[in-house]
Formats: C-alpha cells, sequence, structure tokens
C-alpha cells in the first residue's frame, strides 16, 4: 500500500481490496467511468445473503477530482435509487468544493444570498475556468444538492460510508448480522434507540439461520425474549433452513 521510494498515489489502507477499472482507451481522460459505471451496477445486483434480498451496498468516495467528478456525483444521485456519496474534505479541489457548497446549502437546495459569486469564483480559480464554465458548474452542484441528504462529508473512516448507505434501522440490522462485525452490532443495537421488539425477532431469526452466535447473545442481552420468539412456526422455519 505504501513504498517510501514511489511517487504514485497510495492506496487507502483501510480497504482490504481493491478493483482497478480500465477500458483499454489511452490518453482519455474519464474514459473508463462508463465501464466503472456499469461493473458497479452489476455488484450492486448481487445478493449478499440468500436470505436477504438487499444487493451489495454502493457508495461513491470522492478523493480531490476535477470538474468531471462533480457530474459523476450528480449521475450517482440521480440513479434509481441513488446512489449515496461521501466526500472526502480537505482532499482538495471538486471535494472541497462539494464539502463547502454542502455546509452552505439551506432546506430546497439554495445556499444564502450572496454565497453564489464566492463559490463560482472558487471554481474559476480551482479549475481556470471562464465565468459560463464556472456557472455551469455550479447550477450542476445545486443540482447535487437537491439530495443532500445521500451527501456526507469525511475526512477519514469506514463508518461514514457505512452511515452513508445504510439508512432505516430494519436494514441496519440485516447488515449488522451479515457482515458480522462487532463494531456494527454494539453500534446499531444501542438500547436507547431500539424499535419495536418485531425488528429485533426478525434480526433474531437471520442470525439463528445464519449461524451469528455472537449477535444471538448480544439481542438476548437487548431485550429479546427467547420464550416469546420460539413460536411454533418459527421453530418450523428453523427446522426446514
Amino acid at each position: 500500500l505504501l513504498n517510501p521510494l514511489s511517487k504514485l498515489n497510495v492506496l487507502n489502507n483501510l480497504h482490504s481490496h481493491f478493483i482497478l477499472v480500465d477500458d483499454g482507451t489511452v490518453g482519455k481522460y474519464g474514459a473508463e467511468v462508463k465501464l466503472r459505471r456499469e461493473l458497479e451496477k452489476t455488484i450492486n445486483l448481487q445478493r449478499i445473503h440468500a436470505r436477504i434480498g438487499q444487493g451489495v451496498p454502493v457508495v461513491a468516495l470522492v478523493f480531490e477530482g476535477g470538474p468531471n467528478v462533480i457530474l459523476t456525483v450528480l449521475d450517482f444521485l440521480q440513479e434509481s435509487p441513488p446512489v449515496p456519496v461521501v466526500v472526502c474534505e480537505g482532499t482538495g479541489r471538486a471535494a472541497d468544493i462539494l464539502a463547502y457548497v454542502h455546509k452552505q446549502t439551506e432546506e430546497g437546495g439554495n445556499v444564502p444570498e450572496g454565497a453564489e459569486p464566492e463559490i463560482i469564483s472558487t471554481i474559476k480559480k480551482t479549475f481556470n475556468f471562464g465565468q459560463s464554465e464556472a456557472v455551469h458548474l455550479f447550477q450542476t452542484l445545486l443540482e447535487c444538492m437537491k439530495k443532500k441528504e445521500l451527501v456526507s462529508r469525511s475526512c477519514h473512516k469506514f463508518f461514514f460510508m457505512q452511515g452513508a448507505c445504510i439508512c432505516g434501522y430494519n436494514i441496519k440490522l440485516y447488515f449488522s448480522v451479515v457482515y458480522d462485525q462487532e463494531s456494527l452490532k454494539k453500534s446499531f443495537l444501542n438500547i436507547v434507540d431500539l424499535p419495536g421488539v418485531g425488528s429485533l425477532e426478525q434480526a433474531m431469526l437471520d442470525a439463528l439461520v445464519m449461524d451469528r452466535v455472537a449477535f444471538v447473545k448480544l439481542l438476548i442481552e437487548n431485550g429479546v425474549s427467547m420464550h416469546k420468539f420460539l413460536t411454533i412456526p418459527r421453530l418450523e422455519e428453523l427446522y426446514n433452513t
């Protein structure tokens, strides 16, 4: 991941695997974007586990980047379903502009009066744009901010990505069981946040079928009664699994 003698970019050491996408073109900036999006969609359609209909979660991570990155972010947000975006603030250029506009944006996707000239000026300086190009990119940024809730600002850490792509308590519980990560389990099973017992009982059923022993213990500690849980239909389902 890091060679002190290398002048190339460093891969993020918080990840264990990387997929490098290349469409075979040479000297054509952004040519691989279409191929990469097709690959991401294919990965997204893969089911995590036979019990769960949820596909592999996909999230866009923005480090630095040129003006095309902002267009790509808009494409992600306009997908159906939309792809959440994590902007790594402090990495420069497109990422910093996105982060700044995200901070400034009010409800409805508008920026405060007086902020527009400042943002356009920053775009011109950052990308060496003329006025018309900068205004067009500013409008693209405003389009992105119409789905501000899907954009997160961060500097680091994997859990920001998880927070961005996992919304809804039941889905959080599912991912906690599937990924079998202690940090996920404890953070998502905060006793203050607990929903109705039904959600936890479904999580218990999934945990038993997937053989997640530690998660079963955690659910029992957080209020799931095995006496109430083990109904005749559930026993039949567990027996037939």
